[in-house]
């Protein structure tokens, strides 16, 4: 199922990222290189992420450091993009 259509991103590409340490839709959108566009696809982004932090996936390299995802996300992009998104 495509997740965000301006990128052409699906699910399995978006639980690859989470599970290679993506805890945020900015991430998720890092983690390929890419930046929001339109922002339909955040909310489902923010639930998948969400979900999968709450399943504890073994895998997920953060999950051994720490039981929580940060409580303040890194800012999105801001060595080129100067503004801000709402995707953190």
């Amino acid at each position: 199922m495509y997740v965000c259509i301006c990128h052409a991103l699906n699910d399995k590409q978006v639980t690859k990222a989470l599970e290679n340490g993506a805890r945020t839709p900015a991430s998720v959108f890092r983690h390929y290189e890419r930046q929001v566009q339109c922002g339909k696809c955040v909310p489902m982004m923010r639930d998948m992420v969400q979900s999968h932090c709450a399943n504890q996936c073994p895998s997920c390299p953060s999950h051994a450091a720490t039981q929580h995802p940060p409580s303040l996300p890194e800012p999105a992009n801001t060595e080129n993009f100067p503004y801000g998104i709402a995707a953190e």
